[in-house]
């Protein structure tokens, strides 16, 4: 009675009438059973088994090589609880959840369980699954689809999120790329592949890799790999399901050419006796750190007249002590950078009531 009520679980009368319609999604091949199969002696399914596929059927659960009973709290517990295994609807997805129940379902209760399954593909084919605690049999199973109009499921594959340097590696540095969850304990085997050429191995522990960039290294887009092939060791019938699922870290590294050196700036456009003038500037490119900024000035007035520099630093306070006339002055802002280019910004004009005078702060 135990066999009858699970097997009506996983392939009811109701998923045989869907047949038709399932089958061209799910398999071109019949689904109905063997007519010369003789169900009169069980036989255990197994996942080299091409005669039937159907999620919930066969002994136990394990990731590793080693077969062992597990009942639903510890599959949660040993897969999904650790962070070992995430919740992923990509092709990535290489283990299956089945509840029966909507409720539960959308709450997450895995105390709910009823089918927990390894897969290792986005078709779906089967490594091998369990339901409950209980081994089901192959023979006499009408049809082998999951019943859809009653089950609700969830997909997760081997997490391979990796912790990455917050900024892009520069020439000469060196930086790391780790996994967030170690699964070597489930048997799992990690490889990093990476750009040799560009990038010297400083250390490989399986789980965190470090590297540096090397000082010649060519300026373009580089990236960092982790293979991660689990259920390698399984062996079923004769037959191995491997499973490879992939994350990388990728960063650009920037020509030795630095951008063109530029400023600007903003400031007062008119001094008062009454008030104090103040300039700042901004700057970017070449290269840093900057050796020198310096403020020069002249009156608008007289075209022929020189600049003379008035201040240096970054910002400027300018000043009048008195209150006579509208005077104009024409300033402009230069900077000096570590490899001794030089950028000088267009003349602003500047409005005062007298002589403009240097405020040292």
């Amino acid at each position: 009675m135990s066999f009858m009520a699970l097997t009506m679980l996983s392939c009811s009368e109701e998923t045989m009438k869907q047949n038709d319609e399932i089958s061209l999604t799910k398999n071109t091949v019949s689904t109905k059973k063997i007519a010369a199969e003789d169900c009169s002696t069980p036989a255990l399914i197994g996942p080299a088994d091409t005669s039937y596929n159907c999620f919930g059927l066969a002994f136990s659960l394990s990731e590793t090589e080693e077969k062992k009973p597990m009942d639903n709290a510890e599959i949660y517990q040993a897969y999904i609880a650790t962070g070992i295994f995430k919740e992923d609807n990509s092709n990535k997805a290489t283990k299956v959840l089945y509840w029966n129940n909507l409720t539960d379902y959308q709450t997450g209760n895995y105390t709910a369980i009823d089918h927990a399954a390894i897969i290792t593909d986005s078709g779906n084919t089967t490594v091998y699954s369990k339901q409950g605690l209980n081994a089901l049999y192959k023979n006499c199973i009408g049809y082998y689809y999951l019943n859809t109009t009653k089950s609700y499921y969830r997909t997760y594959s081997l997490n391979v999120d990796l912790n990455k340097p917050v900024t892009a590696p520069i020439r000469g540095e060196v930086f790391s790329v780790s996994l967030q969850h170690d699964a070597h304990s489930l048997g799992v085997q990690y490889s990093w592949v990476y750009d040799t050429d560009n990038l010297q191995l400083i250390s490989n522990d399986g789980i965190t890799l470090t590297l540096k960039v090397k000082d010649n290294a060519v300026a373009k887009s580089y990236s960092i790999t982790l293979n991660a092939k689990h259920q390698a060791g399984v062996v079923i019938n004769g037959l191995s399901f491997p499973k490879t699922v992939t994350s990388s870290y990728s960063f650009v590294l920037a020509s030795n050419t630095p951008p063109a050196l530029t400023a600007s700036f903003t400031g007062s456009s008119y001094v008062t006796k009454a008030s104090m003038g103040s300039w700042s500037a901004t700057v970017s490119g070449g290269t840093t750190p900057y050796q020198q900024y310096s403020w020069w000035i002249k009156r608008h007035e007289d075209p022929v007249s020189s600049y003379i520099q008035i201040g240096t630093g970054n910002p400027l306070y300018l000043f009048t002590r008195t209150s006579v006339k509208s005077t104009y002055y024409d300033l402009y802002f230069r900077v000096i950078d570590a490899n001794n280019q030089s950028y000088s910004t267009t003349p602003q004009i500047i409005q005062s009531t007298g002589v403009l005078e240097l405020f040292d702060m």
